[in-house]
Order: C-alpha cells, then sequence, then structure tokens
C-alpha cells in the first residue's frame, strides 16, 4: 500500500484537514496517475463546478477505461467532490475540494518549495558528503529490517544500535503481526518489497503510535515527513528551528536514516536529509524505488545470479531462494535450484515475489533490456512453485449410508449447484459424497427436505 492508497483508507474529515497543508497537497499531486494529474490541473484555476459531459469530452471512446479509473481515484482521495449547482440545474457536476485547490494553487504560483535555511560557511563544509549520506541511511535501514532475519541477529555485526531502535521495530512487527499470525511468512514477504513500501508500511504503524503515545494530531506527523521529502538531499537545517513536537520526530527519523545528525563546530547540532527521504513524497513506488535504491542483480540464463552488493541484508535475501557459491567483498554469486527456491516458497515467498524481486533490484546494465529476468528462469521459478500445489487441502464432511441411489444422485448434483462438491463414490453401497464444510449445513438441510 502506497501514500495515496493509504490516504483513501483515512476517514473524509481526516483528509480534508491533511489537505490544510500545501505539502500534502503537492505529495498527493506527486502521486497521481498522469491522467488524474491532468484532470486536477484543468480545474485548479476554475471557481465553477464542471458538468460530467465536459469532463467526459476530455477523453477518446477508447480511454473510457482509464478515464474512470482516474475519476475514481480523485473521488476516492476526495479531490472531486459533487457540486450542487450545475449549469442546466439536473446534470451532475463536479468540483475541486476547496481547501486543496486552495493550497495547490498557492503552491503552483509560489514554486511550494522549503524555504532555505540560512546555513553558515562553515557548517555547510563540515555537511556529510553524498557518499556518506548514503552509506548512512543503508546502514541504519539495515539495522531496523535485519531484525527480521533470525539468522543475522548474531552475525550481522550490527546488533550495536538495536536497542536503541527497539521501539521502531516493534511498530514494524505490530503491523505485521496484525495482518498474519505468521511473522516468518509476512516478515519475508515485508523484506523482499520495494524500499518504498517498507518505509510507508513502517511509517503507517509510527504515524499511529506516534498518535497514541503523544496525542499529536496525525497532520502535525504527516506533514512534517511531507515537508522532508521535500527537500534536496544533503541540504542542511538547524535542530534548533524545530519544536518540540518536530525534533522527537526529527530524532526517529535519524535512527531510520531518513535524516543524518552532525554537530557544527560551535556546538549547534543540524540534520542532513538523505535519498532515502525523497521516498516520503516521491510518487509512485516506482519512482521512488529508482531514487532511494540503486540495482545491483544481473541474472543470466543459465540460473545463475550474481549481485554486486556488500550489504549484508541482500546478501542474506538471496540466500533464501538462491544456493550461494561464491562471496567476495563486493559481489555474491549464487544459483536458483530447485532446492533453494523451493525452502523459500516453504517460508511463505511465491514465485512471482521471487521473480519481481530480481527485476526490482536489476543491475543498470540489464535493466533496460527486455525481459529484465530471462524468460527460461522466471518459468521455472513458478513451475517449481507448481509442484509444491499438486496437492490441496480442504476442510470437508463425508456423506454415506445414503437411503437410495436416488437421493445420493439428487445430493451430489446439489453440491454441484452450490459449488461445494468435492468428491464422489457412487459405487460404495448407496453412495458416498464429500462436500466443503462451508456447505455442510445448506447440504444437510437438503437432505433432510428430500429424505
Amino acid at each position: 500500500m502506497d501514500f495515496i492508497s493509504w490516504l483513501e483508507t483515512l476517514p473524509a474529515d481526516t483528509v480534508g484537514k491533511l489537505y490544510s497543508s500545501h505539502w500534502a497537497c503537492q505529495a498527493v499531486l506527486r502521486g497521481l496517475t498522469s491522467l488524474a494529474k491532468q484532470y486536477v490541473i484543468r480545474m485548479l484555476f476554475l471557481d465553477v463546478p464542471v458538468t460530467k459531459s465536459v469532463m467526459d469530452s476530455w477523453i477518446a471512446q477508447s480511454s473510457k477505461s482509464k478515464h474512470a479509473t482516474a475519476i475514481n481515484r480523485l473521488k476516492g482521495l476526495q479531490l472531486l467532490l459533487p457540486s450542487n449547482v450545475a449549469s442546466n440545474g439536473q446534470q451532475a457536476a463536479y468540483q475541486l475540494h476547496p481547501v486543496f485547490r486552495e493550497q495547490l494553487r498557492w503552491a503552483v504560483s509560489t514554486g511550494g518549495k522549503v524555504g532555505i535555511d540560512e546555513v553558515p560557511a562553515g557548517v555547510l563544509q563540515q555537511a556529510p558528503s553524498r557518499e556518506m549520506l548514503s552509506s548512512y541511511a543503508q546502514q541504519q535501514w539495515e539495522v531496523i529490517t535485519v531484525p527480521l532475519l533470525n539468522q543475522l541477529k548474531c552475525t550481522c555485526g550490527l546488533g550495536s544500535s538495536f536497542a536503541s531502535l527497539q521501539t521502531l521495530m516493534l511498530y514494524l512487527v505490530g503491523s505485521i503481526c496484525a495482518e498474519s499470525r505468521s511473522i516468518e511468512e509476512q516478515g519475508f514477504q515485508f523484506l523482499l518489497s520495494d524500499t518504498y513500501s517498507q518505509l510507508w508500511r513502517l511509517l503507517r504503524a509510527y504515524i499511529a503510535s506516534g498518535e497514541e503515545r503523544s496525542g499529536a494530531p496525525l497532520g502535525t506527523i504527516l506533514n512534517f515527513l511531507l515537508q522532508l521529502g521535500f527537500r534536496e538531499v544533503g541540504s542542511p537545517f538547524a535542530l534548533s528551528g524545530l519544536d518540540d513536537s518536530q525534533r522527537h520526530i526529527a530524532a526517529d527519523m535519524a535512527q531510520l536514516g531518513l535524516l543524518m545528525p552532525f554537530t557544527a563546530k560551535d556546538g549547534s547540532v543540524w540534520l542532513a536529509p538523505t535519498r532515502l527521504a525523497l521516498a516520503l513524497a516521491g510518487g509512485s513506488s516506482g519512482q521512488a524505488q529508482h531514487d532511494v535504491t540503486d540495482g545491483f542483480v544481473v541474472v543470466e540464463t543459465n540460473y545463475r545470479v550474481y549481485a554486486y552488493t556488500s550489504s549484508l541484508l541482500q546478501t542474506a535475501l538471496l540466500r533464501l531462494f538462491t544456493r550461494c557459491e561464491c562471496i567476495l567483498p563486493n559481489l555474491f554469486v549464487g544459483v536458483l535450484t530447485r532446492e533453494s527456491v523451493t525452502g523459500a516458497l516453504a517460508c511463505g515467498l511465491s514465485a512471482d515475489q521471487i521473480v519481481l524481486y530480481l527485476r526490482q533490484h536489476a543491475h543498470p546494465h540489464v535493466a533496460s533490456r527486455t525481459p529484465v529476468v530471462p524468460e527460461v528462469v522466471a518459468d521455472q521459478v513458478r513451475l517449481w512453485q507448481a509442484d509444491t500445489m499438486r496437492v490441496r487441502h480442504n476442510r470437508a464432511v463425508l456423506y454415506d449410508d445414503f437411503p437410495s441411489a436416488q437421493v445420493f444422485q439428487l445430493s451430489a448434483q446439489k453440491a454441484r449447484t452450490l459449488g461445494v462438491w468435492l468428491w464422489e463414490d457412487p459405487k460404495a453401497g448407496m453412495g458416498r459424497l464429500a462436500v466443503q464444510e462451508a456447505g455442510h449445513d445448506a447440504m444437510r438441510e437438503y437432505i433432510k427436505s428430500i429424505k
């Protein structure tokens, strides 16, 4: 679930309050599809409602489905509201959310950028470089995600900072456990997803927990986070310029790797956004992932996987579904085998997730080829998954000792009609019939009625 999808799940009143911030309005605009963006821009400086017929005329007949999808997304975000005033008094008309329209107008007219703080020359000289920011963000993010891999708890070498991040980790574990009883299955699926999805999943739990712990409004937390997403990477700002609630959020974001703190010679504390912060307001997950993570995986038709990475987390993830053959300081070499893939499937992964991971993390030299993952490899991984699904288990109820063959035949026909039929044996006595447990009550009443 990305930022836009999450907003659609919030109550209309809450979303309306969020639109009082131009940061939220700009982030929403970034996250919309191209067609939905065009509709917003067309209506942005209109003070009168737009009728449905006019909006339908904006697209060709061949694009009706895309038009309907864009309109539904705008309605779900409370951006497109029905108007009581229409041109002929009868036809439906729409207008942009008035608060959203006002804030986005201001952002478009003024540039909507974060105000640049007066940064002394000495502070700029001490500010971390982009390489330092990237290394810090990767290390901090791995400290958060590594504990989900039990085999890395003692060998990753990153345990020194884990104690200070236990609270943040609980947010993540809590959000995963709320969706499934199996922390193992959901945990591995989380780790294989792209950085943008991981970040927003954690932040959703963080925002909810922040409201409960401090009582801070959702808008206060979210607006500060979105503001970070619009700052330039490496552009420092002073901690002293933040209020108390923002300082607490900034401290947590520093532990997540979104902000890197450093101290100037005069003792003042400054914060520099890292590349991870771009994902906060980075639009679609694909774009954010391209901004945040560099590809490093090459998959060959002989099932070999070459990963140019020194990340212990990424190496451990690759070990989940490949057989490791060689590890160098900046290179992992593995092979996709039936045993390694079926072992990953037993942990709760799917073939599509494995292929998607390899595709999303493709090295720039192979990312432009089609397909990124050779078809023979992708198809074989899916076939290995199909081999594990030959037998399907269903909770069932067995009926036997029917009073007559006619009752058995009518019961079997009824089970097929209800869609709960599983198996039958007409040769065993007066017949035996197995149906899904969900259809037991209906079948029992039917058999009683025809006896």
